[in-house]
């Protein structure tokens, strides 16, 4: 197999840009704010763990090239719950006062859980999956576009869908049906939002290495998954980092309500 080349960020692509990342202490949300910083924009980390969100700010912080300046600093971090539409609404207002600006926002909060016949999946489970990844979308969209509107500018908002939003996934009923609800939020948006230059797209991720992979699927399922992956490799953060980088880039300034795959070939239809 060919060794691939990790992807390389474009320097000041989005210089000035300010983008407000959920789910921004995990691994996938992590990668796109080092990504998103190594072209030049500002980014307000968000998520529910507080410690895990200074740890992340840490990390990034060391791994600046110049010495960081709290005060300068490209990064700002808020804990709060995606699901309550009051810490939405803070999120946003501090990020319009800490940076006078909202250009962009990728919406990565989401859960997932062990693979689960739908006759086994308790209700209780379903509940929960749909509001970390449903109405946690919702709401970001709700209020992060109507900043947008109101500053009259451009703008991208990006949800994090996945491939099981696109075909059945045996096992995840719920996580299914919440990344399928995602495409119809986007496109919805997308529709809606274009009036005042807002653009919406979903990204579709297939198999990203992180923990929450490799705890959804047992090791045999994963290597029965791999094998119908026409690129023979899982992604990588940094390959959906990539993706987002775009989508909120003037470089994709007329697409919205695109649906991305970013599954290595392996959902063909």
């Amino acid at each position: 197999m060919v060794t691939p080349q990790p992807p390389v960020p474009i320097p000041n692509r989005l210089k000035n840009h300010v983008c407000i990342i959920t789910g921004a202490a995990g691994f996938i949300g992590l990668e796109a704010t080092r990504r998103l910083l190594s072209e030049g924009a500002k980014v307000v980390m968000v998520d529910i763990d507080k410690a895990k969100l200074e740890s992340a700010r840490k990390s990034l912080a060391s791994s600046m090239p110049k010495a960081y300046d709290v005060e300068a600093s490209p990064i700002l971090t808020v804990r709060a719950d995606v699901t309550a539409e009051e810490d939405v609404e803070a999120f946003v207002d501090q990020t319009l006062k800490h940076f006078g600006r909202l250009d962009s926002a990728f919406l990565c909060a989401g859960l997932s859980y062990s693979s689960t016949p739908i006759l086994d999946t308790f209700v209780s489970l379903y509940d929960q999956i749909m509001e970390v990844n449903c109405r946690s979308a919702f709401l970001g969209v709700k209020h992060c576009g109507r900043a947008m509107r109101a500053l009259g500018s451009p703008g991208s908002i990006v949800l994090a869908s996945s491939a099981s939003g696109l075909r059945a996934t045996v096992g995840l009923s719920a996580y299914s049906m919440a990344k399928f609800a995602l495409r119809g939020l986007c496109h919805t948006a997308a529709s809606e939002l274009g009036q005042y230059a807002i653009r919406v797209n979903t990204i579709h991720p297939s198999g990203v290495e992180t923990p929450m992979f490799t705890q959804t699927w047992s090791e045999e399922t994963r290597a029965s998954m791999l094998a119908k992956v026409p690129l023979s490799r899982w992604a990588q953060p940094a390959d959906i980092a990539a993706v987002v980088a775009f989508l909120i880039s003037n470089d994709a300034q007329y697409l919205t309500g695109g649906e991305y795959k970013i599954d290595g070939g392996s959902v063909v239809s």
